[in-house]
């Protein structure tokens, strides 16, 4: 189906979606990161490596 949908592709593999509000006058923003997950112990530190990429992306947008 057609979308209003804006995607940013990044050089580190991370994703940037934007689009309208089907619902309310804003705009959203959606964010995919990657990460490699070699034990299963690691899981919180990749998490929290994750989630640290996200609010630099968001900070540098100024969104954050």
């Amino acid at each position: 189906p057609k979308s209003d949908v804006i995607q940013y592709l990044l050089a580190d593999g991370s994703k940037i979606s934007i689009r309208p509000s089907g619902t309310e006058p804003k705009i959203k923003f959606y964010f995919s990161v990657k990460g490699k997950l070699e034990r299963k112990e690691d899981f919180q530190k990749v998490t929290g490596q994750l989630k640290a990429r996200i609010k630099t992306i968001m900070n540098d947008l100024n969104i954050g």
